[in-house]
């Protein structure tokens, strides 16, 4: 797994005194100009203040905000390197613009790993499940805290492991696994160990309702070879219309051609992005969790496994 940050860090670095790059160029040398959104977001914080964070602009030319400064800062430091600033804009940016990277891409290869992963799974009817596992994850720092809990076939939780591990990967859309692993790995096999292991696995996430086919719930059915289904709080990607919708009612999630997942309505207020994630397939899949929400809105044994996370990073 690479090391993100450091990555990250050395591009920064590579930016010569008297030269800019921006937030996109950044994204762009890390493999995935998607990742925008991160870079902007990580280098505001007070993580990168020995960095020369002040050689980041907006692709607008605009200078700017890092850890808690006004754009004064940065154009002070910029105009003592030689750069013209005119007001808080680089004017004009291509005189200055650096993108001569030395990168070798590492969203770039994960993206190719997630399409491998995506095209090893199957998609089959679920089994009739005696035990039907879950899990969530919480985090304090640089921790990883995942929960994993048992139950019987009616979602009523029979027992129920905490395990930790390094979350060194940043959040960015579309790379979740890669945060999340580490701990679900720990957690479930020593689920496996103790002889708790699952017919089907619920995961806060999505299977291939994902635009490489490999959410979380796929990533670790594959890596598993174990019948799981993602199940999402959030949109993440595909098109689906849920204005209207009644609680109880499901509606199919496009991603292309392909019925990848479902939106159903658990609430008035909630609604969830089911998708298979291995060894399943979208109607035995939206049946299980419909089962399991009663007159909740989160599936019984997510709702443990989240409670349990969120405590055990708290404690």
């Amino acid at each position: 797994m690479p090391d993100l940050v450091g990555i990250l860090r050395d591009l920064v670095h590579q930016v010569p005194p008297g030269r800019v790059t921006t937030y996109r160029a950044l994204a762009e040398a890390l493999g995935d100009p998607e990742a925008v959104r991160f870079v902007a977001a990580f280098l505001a914080g007070e993580e990168v203040k020995e960095w020369p964070v002040h050689r980041v602009v907006h692709s607008s030319g605009a200078v700017g905000r890092v850890f808690g400064e006004d754009t004064s800062w940065a154009a002070a430091k910029l105009r003592a390197e030689g750069v013209r600033v005119v007001g808080d804009r680089v004017e004009p940016l291509l005189r200055y613009f650096f993108d001569a990277f030395r990168t070798d891409r590492p969203l770039a290869r994960l993206q190719a790993e997630q399409r491998r992963i995506g095209e090893q799974v199957r998609l089959a009817p679920l089994p009739e499940p005696r035990r039907i596992g879950a899990v969530d994850v919480a985090y304090r720092g640089e921790l990883a805290y995942a929960a994993y809990v048992l139950a019987g076939p009616d979602g009523d939780p029979l027992d129920y492991l905490v395990a930790q591990a390094p979350a060194k990967f940043p959040y960015i859309r579309t790379y979740l696994s890669y945060r999340e692993l580490p701990a679900y790995l720990a957690v479930l096999r020593e689920a496996q160990g103790k002889g708790m292991g699952p017919d089907v696995l619920l995961v806060d996430g999505n299977g291939i309702l994902h635009p490489r086919r490999a959410g979380v719930a796929s990533h670790l059915g594959v890596l598993l070879d174990l019948p799981s289904v993602g199940v999402a709080k959030g949109h993440l990607c595909g098109d689906v219309n849920t204005e209207g919708m009644t609680i109880g009612e499901w509606r199919p999630v496009l991603l292309g051609e392909e019925v990848a997942g479902a939106a159903l309505r658990t609430g008035r207020n909630r609604t969830l992005f089911i998708s298979p994630g291995h060894r399943a397939d979208l109607p035995t899949s939206v049946d299980l969790v419909a089962s399991l929400t009663r007159n909740e809105e989160i599936p019984t044994p997510l709702r443990f496994a989240h409670e349990i996370a969120t405590e055990a990073a708290r404690a």
